[in-house]
């Protein structure tokens, strides 16, 4: 039962309406014993009033002539009242009458009736001379019957409880039926309705009859909306999941068969998904321990690590992508790859990168970018390649990388001599001939390039001896004076003078040092030639 009260809405609702009104019902039926036993008491103290005015002539006669037979039969007279235990009279000289119904029966037991008091107050009243009514000739005095009028008080009582009682019985079991018939019942029959629903097969409750206009009704029209919206919903969902699983597998089959690099990484650069052209990029084995692929990325990217977070924090903390782009060694032996790397971020803490090899594009940029600074006839830098070399390194002065360097503007004598001589193809022999001669002269870290015709300019960097400057300048100019015998048939001879300046400071200007070099170089051509000038300050 307590199972059934729990789950069961129909149970609940009757138990819970049933003890309501058998509560109040209670409640008011006690009320109403009590308050009628009180009423028919008083109405009985009433009509002990009554009988004695009833009475009261005879009773006035009787005691006026001290007639103690008289007064008897007004006594038995009395008697003949159920509510009425005992009756006496009595005067100055004494008792004239005196009855009882039940000697001695002065007291009675209450049980489970209304409680009286076990001796009620007897009813006494004077009675007056019927010639003076001011001469008091004796006083009645009427017992009631206690037994009798708790007996009537107790059924009037007990009767209208049992009525209020059978009222609200009654009451409730119609309140009961309503709202099983009206309420309960047909929430039950939707519950149970719903409880077996198929809302994906478009199932629906059916209308409770009666209720069709009803708050039920309305609930049922709303419930069925709500599947229709429901089915609506399962349908599109259902239409999406095959939408989303037919474009996850072509996904999945351009993620494993892309040419570019797809990864997933941490931010703290732990890479935690990847596809084969990610492996492939990066020179890994497909067996490889999944640890290990784990920090492939930073291991290929190894002394570039800072550029690779800082492209992470940047990426996560603004949310944009960026793209950079790395130069490493991968495989056995160690073969030199450009990788472009770009990073985006897809959720907290994570970001998504693609991997694209740009190898050849780069090499035919440093290709392109060779090209534009160097002589195509003797192969060194041209001024193009000069101009960007001094500005690299009066940015390496300015960091403190290079204390300082020798500038050496060369001019070849007697070329102009050979080339209109010999022609345009000997003379370019001469000059790819002086070029090799300067290239054994000169120091790894030293620098050539050939302005125009036949006009050189050396940067002898991070040396500060002039000694040594001199032998390297005297070095290219005793070579350079050597004869050469071109095309086993044509001997030419030519040679070098030499200007130049020490440059100690970042700050400097590059054509006041280039100006300095150059007027060096003329005041050898001045004084001879072939020769070797510092400029003097």
């Amino acid at each position: 039962m307590l199972q059934r009260l729990r789950t069961s809405i129909v149970y609940r609702s009757a138990f819970i309406v049933l003890s309501i009104s058998l509560l109040v019902g209670s409640f008011f039926a006690v009320f109403t014993y009590y308050w009628t036993s009180h009423v028919e008491q008083e109405r009985a103290n009433s009509r002990m009033g009554e009988l004695l005015s009833t009475v009261e002539s005879t009773t006035s006669i009787a005691c006026y002539l001290a007639d103690m037979n008289l007064a008897s039969e007004v006594s038995r007279g009395l008697l003949k009242n159920e509510d009425v235990e005992s009756i006496r009279i009595f005067s100055g000289s004494g008792i004239l009458a005196h009855m009882s119904k039940h000697v001695g029966a002065k007291e009675v037991k209450s049980g489970n009736t209304i409680v009286i008091p076990d001796k009620a107050a007897p009813t006494m009243r004077d009675v007056f001379s019927p010639f003076n009514a001011k001469e008091k000739v004796c006083q009645i005095e009427l017992e009631p019957n206690l037994l009798f009028i708790r007996q009537q008080v107790d059924d009037k009582a007990r009767f209208i409880g049992y009525l209020l009682m059978l009222q609200a019985l009654l009451m409730a079991c119609a309140v009961v039926y309503i709202v099983l018939t009206t309420i309960t019942r047909p929430i039950k029959t939707i519950s149970d309705q719903l409880h077996g629903l198929t809302p994906e097969a478009g199932v629906k409750l059916a209308l409770p009859t009666g209720n069709e206009k009803d708050e039920i009704g309305q609930l049922v029209r709303d419930v069925n909306h709500i599947v229709g919206k429901f089915v609506h919903i399962l349908d599109e969902e259902r239409q999406l999941r095959i939408k989303h699983e037919i474009g996850e597998k072509k996904f999945q089959t351009i993620f494993n068969n892309a040419e570019t690099g797809i990864f997933l990484l941490k931010t703290s650069g732990e890479v935690i998904s990847y596809n084969h052209a990610f492996l492939r990029l990066l020179a890994i084995d497909e067996n490889t321990s999944a640890d290990r692929v784990n920090t492939a990325l930073t291991n290929a990217l190894e002394g570039q690590e800072l550029r690779l977070h800082l492209m992470i924090d940047k990426a996560t903390t603004q949310d944009q992508v960026l793209s950079e782009d790395f130069s490493i060694e991968v495989g056995q032996p160690p073969q030199r790859k450009w990788l472009h790397v770009v990073m985006s971020p897809v959720e907290e803490g994570v970001l998504q990168g693609l991997l694209n090899d740009i190898t050849d594009r780069k090499s035919g940029e440093e290709e392109a970018n060779q090209l534009a600074v160097t002589d195509h006839l003797t192969g060194t830098f041209n001024r193009l390649g000069f101009d960007k070399e001094i500005t690299r390194l009066k940015h390496e002065m300015q960091r403190g990388n290079v204390t300082g360097f020798f500038l050496l503007l060369i001019d070849l004598d007697k070329f102009k001599e050979v080339n209109d001589r010999y022609g345009h193809d000997i003379g370019d022999q001469v000059l790819c001939h002086f070029t090799q001669i300067v290239s054994r002269v000169l120091r790894k870290s030293d620098f050539i390039a050939r302005l125009g015709g036949d006009e050189f300019i050396l940067l002898l960097q991070d040396l500060q001896q002039l000694d040594k400057a001199k032998e390297i300048a005297q070095k290219i100019i005793d070579q350079t004076s050597a004869p050469l015998l071109l095309n086993n048939a044509i001997q030419v001879q030519i040679g070098a003078s030499i200007g130049a300046t020490y440059v100690a400071h970042a700050g400097f200007d590059k054509n006041e040092i280039i100006r300095e070099a150059d007027e060096a170089m003329y005041a050898v051509k001045k004084s001879g030639k072939n020769n070797f000038r510092m400029h003097q300050s």
